[in-house]
């Protein structure tokens, strides 16, 4: 599958006649490895086309949410030096929701707990290509174990679940990186001519490695877009043994691979040392 184009020019494969996907409004993300299984996240669509992800399973509760920028005129250096999610940031002792409005409003929010202050004018939904957002974490025993019934891989209009099998000779003190991707179904392209594709497809990396992916849909009649969901394990990013991190709400592609012009984004890191300080040091969303 082909998620990257150049501005203007027609998208390069073949497209496939139909495209199936997961529609419903709640599809519950659970990671396996072996014989364990752990729920992630969620990830759903709102009546008004609305793309949220939320995070209730993993244990550590007090992190810093943060609208980060990129500085211009910054082709020498590393982007993990340059930018620091203490600028632009606020602690927060909840898990939160990620929301990505149609018109390209995206901001951190959970209802009756935090305020919603750290938003920023991202992308709307229907200029977008490409990624949209990523996860990273660290140490899956950090997160509920799916069990149960409920857990397994149902699909209703309201909900489903998807599981990703961890590679057997992945890395298991490796980063596990989940990335959504939206398109326009119109224009997804695939390496080889096909009739029907989904809601589980091949991809792979320019490595050569290959693994799978998982298409989900707004279960509207009307929705023509698709979110694509993978996951992988990279090599550990931090030092920190059970880390959630999430980044999206970017800039156009042209900001953000420009290294001449300034660029932003959202982003939250869970847990957080040294909570108080930090909270004395930025502030924090929370409603007392």
């Amino acid at each position: 599958m082909q998620d990257e184009r150049e501005v203007g020019q027609p998208p390069r494969g073949f497209q496939a006649r139909n495209i199936t996907a997961i529609r419903s409004s709640r599809t519950i993300v659970t990671v396996r490895r072996e014989a364990d299984r752990h729920k992630i996240l969620q990830v759903g669509f709102l009546k008004d086309d609305t793309v949220f992800v939320t995070f209730p399973y993993f244990r550590h509760r007090t992190g810093l949410l943060s609208s980060a920028t990129i500085p211009a005129k910054r082709a020498s250096q590393s982007t993990d030096t340059l930018v620091s999610l203490e600028e632009g940031g606020r602690v927060t002792s909840h898990l939160v929701k990620y929301s990505h409005h149609p018109n390209g409003l995206a901001l951190f929010s959970q209802t009756g707990k935090i305020r919603s202050e750290v938003r920023r004018q991202s992308v709307a939904l229907d200029r977008q290509e490409g990624h949209l957002f990523t996860v990273l974490i660290n140490g899956l025993e950090a997160f509920k174990r799916a069990e149960g019934p409920k857990d397994e891989g149902q699909i209703t209009p309201d909900r489903a679940v998807v599981d990703f099998q961890l590679p057997a000779d992945s890395d298991p003190g490796g980063t596990l990186k989940l990335v959504g991707r939206w398109g326009d179904v119109s224009r997804l392209r695939f390496a080889e001519q096909v009739d029907t594709i989904g809601p589980v497809i091949p991809v792979g990396d320019p490595s050569g490695r290959r693994s799978m992916a998982a298409i989900l849909a707004n279960p509207a009649d009307e929705a023509r877009h698709v979110l694509i969901l993978t996951g992988d394990v990279m090599p550990p990013v931090g030092t920190d043994p059970e880390m959630l991190m999430f980044i999206g709400g970017f800039d156009h592609r042209e900001e953000m691979n420009d290294p001449t012009r300034e660029a932003g984004f959202l982003a939250f890191q869970y847990p957080v040392t040294d909570a108080a300080d930090l909270r004395r040091k930025v502030g924090s969303i929370d409603f007392t």
